[in-house]
């Protein structure tokens, strides 16, 4: 993806800023990747899964059936 997305870069300069311009959707993919980079380098993230591991392990979540609308436990994977 990423060689893909520098091929497609074009570079110039605003004064004497240098800028790169990227195609939009290209734009919007590395910004998603970005953000989902930025999240899970995140602390209070990783506290947020353990934490949700302990959970699953002692029985305290439940997951919703779609299908029938009723909760039921999580398996511990």
């Amino acid at each position: 993806m990423a060689t893909s997305v520098l091929k497609k870069l074009e570079h110039g300069m605003i004064g004497k800023q240098p800028v790169v311009i990227v195609p939009l959707e290209q734009w919007r993919e590395l910004e998603a990747k970005l953000e989902d980079y930025e999240m899970m380098r995140s602390v209070k993230y990783r506290k947020s899964i353990a934490e949700a591991r302990r959970q699953v392990k002692q029985g305290k979540l439940a997951r919703l059936n779609l299908r029938t609308g009723k909760f039921g436990k999580v398996a511990d994977s």
